[in-house]
C-alpha cells in the first residue's frame, strides 16, 4: 500500500468478476452461468486486504458487468494508479480458432458465427494491453486471469512493447478449458490464490506460481483434457512485484513495574 499524497505511488486494484450471463441458450449464448465466480471477488478482496496488499479504499470490486461498464471503470483504475495496478478477471474466455487472442467475456457476451466481431460482448485482451494498461503511469502492472484458455493471453503479451513492467498471471496453460468447481465455493484457482495471498509477508510473483502450481497438484485438479492444471506466468526478468508486506515488528514490551 502506498500512501495517497500528491507526488506519490497510488496504487490499485480493480477486481471483475462475471458470474451472471444474459445470455446462456443457443446458437449464440455463452455456455452457462459462473456460481463460483460470485464468491471470487469477496474472497480476493478479503486477502488483499488481509495480506497488506492493497488498502480497502484502493480496491474496485465489478461484479458481472456489462462490456461498456468494464471498458469505463479499466480506463479510470489505469488513470489513477501511480505504483501497483492489479486488474483481476474470472469468468468465461473464449478464444478464435487460431488460438493467437483471448476474449474476456462480460456479461452481455455472446458468441456469432460468421459475423467480423464473432465474440460480442467481450474485451479483446490484446485491446486491454494495448489501449488500456500501455497508457496507464502506473509502475508496475499485474493482470491475472481466472478463466478458461488463461494461457493464451501468454502470446499477447509476448507481442506487447511495453512487457517490462506488465506481469500476466494465468489460471491455466493455453489452450486448456477448466472446472469452475463448486457453486457454493471460489473457483479453484481463485480460491488458492486467495488463501496465499491472504497469509502475509508477502510473495513474489515467480514464488507465487510455484506455490500455486504445487496446491493444484496437491488436491489433484485438472483441466478439462484431463491434463494437469498448471497456472502459468509470463513477466520480465527484470520486472520486481511483491505482493503483500511483511507483518510490523512488535514494540518491545513495557519493563515491568
Amino acid at each position: 500500500m502506498q500512501p495517497q499524497d500528491a507526488g506519490e505511488s497510488r496504487d490499485r486494484a480493480l477486481l471483475i468478476g462475471v458470474s451472471e450471463y444474459d445470455f446462456t441458450e443457443p446458437p449464440d449464448g455463452v455456455p452457462n452461468d459462473l456460481p463460483a465466480v460470485r464468491h471470487n471477488l469477496t474472497a480476493l478482496r478479503e486477502a488483499l486486504v488481509r495480506g497488506r496488499v492493497f488498502a480497502e479504499q484502493e480496491i474496485r470490486t465489478l461484479p458481472s458487468p456489462y462490456l461498456a461498464d468494464t471498458g469505463r471503470v479499466l480506463q479510470r483504475a489505469a488513470k489513477e494508479a501511480r505504483g501497483l495496478l492489479l486488474v483481476y478477471f474470472a469468468g468465461h474466455g473464449a478464444i478464435p480458432s487460431g488460438g493467437d487472442e483471448l476474449y474476456l467475456q462480460m456479461r452481455d457476451a455472446r458468441v456469432i458465427a460468421g459475423e467480423h466481431t464473432v465474440f460480442s460482448g467481450a474485451e479483446k485482451f490484446s485491446d486491454l494491453m494495448a489501449t488500456v494498461l500501455a497508457t496507464s503511469e502506473a509502475r508496475r502492472i499485474v493482470v491475472i486471469l481466472d478463466c478458461c484458455f488463461a494461457g493464451n493471453a501468454a502470446r499477447v503479451w509476448e507481442h506487447f512493447e511495453d512487457k517490462r513492467r506488465v506481469a500476466v498471471l494465468m489460471s491455466v496453460q493455453a489452450n486448456h478449458r477448466v472446472d469452475a468447481g463448486d457453486r457454493r465455493t471460489p473457483t479453484p484457482f481463485t480460491a488458492e490464490l486467495a488463501a496465499l495471498l491472504g497469509e502475509g509477508g508477502g510473495i513474489g510473483l515467480p514464488d507465487l506460481l510455484s506455490a500455486l502450481r504445487r496446491r493444484m497438484a496437491e488436491r489433484g485438479h485438472r483441466t478439462l483434457r484431463e491434463d494437469r492444471w498448471e497456472p502459468q506466468l509470463r513477466a520480465d526478468s527484470g520486472l520486481k512485484v511483491r505482493l503483500g508486506k511483511a507483518e510490523e515488528p512488535q514494540g518491545a514490551p513495557l519493563p515491568g513495574p
